[in-house]
């Protein structure tokens, strides 16, 4: 037994050696990282946020509509022979669309021509009689009465006519009423008809759209309606077009605010000339393909509603990195990571922060795209930030853009 206490006390030994030589290792390695020299700096250029009068706007959503719509019907009835359209189809005003069977009503338009002559020769043989009466009266050949007599059936034939005339004309109406056609120039939206229905008036055969221009119909909260005028500039972006930007123009203002506390506001839109967003996500080449705006998309539109002080920067100085906005403001040598919130600005190629940036501070120009630049870094080019210039602060309810959904 005392044999193996012995083996392992060397072993013991060895054991304890080893972890002090680690130990001493990791030491000397911790000292010369220590005092390792520090990484140089990074030259930045920055520019001081300034005071300017900004955009405050109002965000609004609303349907896409079409500047007339209609659900077309027949004025007469009868079986449909043939329909000269399909959806998606463009067709102008008076172009034919659908033609239904009126051969009765053809038959019937005979007979009424036929029954109007009958009704005027009668009436030139009445009027030929009165002429003799009225001769014979004034001979005294008749009395009174037979004279008043014949008069009444002169004018009773006068009066066939003029009914017989108007049933004429009512059913060459039907007969014209066969051929449907387009009231406006648009597009088809709908078809709701196909050969051998019988259609009655009424009943709606298509939908037509006129989607030159389109309008934007906008629910305006009470508190904003004294901000809304007609011909004020109005932005929007599609839902179905995230990275196109579209110029509108308020056209129509309501008359009443609605239950829902708003008034409805419609805009036209230039849908001819969109404008590409400049983001990340835009720069993807599936991301800039563009569909044609249709009525029924949902849009959500901004419009400005008054002018506030804010601090504004190059847009060059915000980087977008996750689903938040960052900018590097120089404070003591280093860059100083804020996250922030943005807002348009008048000046081209500039942005209004609405928070997390000071007037007079420093922030670090060409931040946008570079993710070198991080919370921290050593920089040179940018010293302590001055103190914030005074600013004269905003009216109440004015510190972002306002928003409703």
């Amino acid at each position: 037994m005392a044999g193996p206490v012995h083996r392992t006390r060397p072993m013991r030994a060895s054991v304890v050696l080893a972890l002090a030589t680690l130990v001493a290792c990791n030491k000397k390695d911790a000292d010369t990282a220590k005092h390792a020299p520090p990484a140089p700096p990074v030259k930045v250029e920055t520019i001081a946020a300034v005071e300017a009068a900004t955009p405050e706007l109002l965000t609004l959503t609303g349907m896409i509509a079409a500047d007339q719509r209609s659900e077309v019907t027949a004025d007469t009835q009868g079986k449909v022979i043939a329909v000269m359209i399909e959806r998606g189809q463009r067709v102008k005003m008076g172009d034919p669309v659908v033609r239904l069977d009126v051969r009765s009503a053809a038959l019937s338009s005979r007979e009424a021509q036929a029954n109007l002559a009958a009704a005027r020769a009668q009436k030139e043989l009445a009027e030929g009689e009165c002429k003799r009466v009225q001769s014979l009266l004034d001979k005294g050949a008749i009395t009174r009465s037979e004279y008043d007599r014949q008069m009444a059936q002169c004018t009773g034939a006068v009066q066939q006519v003029a009914a017989a005339q108007a049933r004429t004309e009512m059913i060459a109406k039907s007969v014209s009423d066969g051929l449907v056609r387009a009231p406006f120039e648009g597009m088809v939206a709908d078809k709701n008809v196909t050969p051998g229905e019988w259609v009655a008036p009424g009943r709606p055969l298509f939908t037509l759209v006129d989607d030159s221009p389109l309008k934007i119909e906008l629910s305006v909260p009470e508190k904003a309606v004294r901000a809304i005028r007609v011909d004020q500039p109005v932005s929007l972006t599609a839902v179905a077009n995230p990275c196109y930007r579209y110029n509108a123009k308020v056209t129509r203002v309501g008359a009443e605010i609605g239950r829902t506390r708003s008034l409805i506001v419609e805009a036209t839109i230039d849908a001819a000339t969109p404008e590409l967003i400049d983001t990340p996500e835009c720069k993807d080449p599936l991301a800039q393909i563009k569909t044609e705006l249709v009525p029924g998309m949902f849009a959500e539109a901004q419009v400005e509603i008054a002018k506030v002080k804010r601090p504004v920067i190059p847009a060059d100085s915000v980087d977008k990195r996750g689903k938040t906005m960052h900018v590097f403001v120089a404070s003591k040598g280093e860059a100083q990571d804020r996250i922030v919130q943005v807002a348009l600005a008048d000046e081209p190629g500039k942005v209004s922060i609405v928070k997390g940036v000071e007037v007079g501070e420093q922030v670090i120009r060409k931040v946008k795209g570079n993710p070198q630049i991080i919370d921290g870094l050593r920089i040179e080019g940018g010293g302590s930030s001055p103190a914030p210039a005074p600013t004269t602060p905003p009216a109440a309810g004015s510190a972002g853009s306002a928003s409703t959904k």
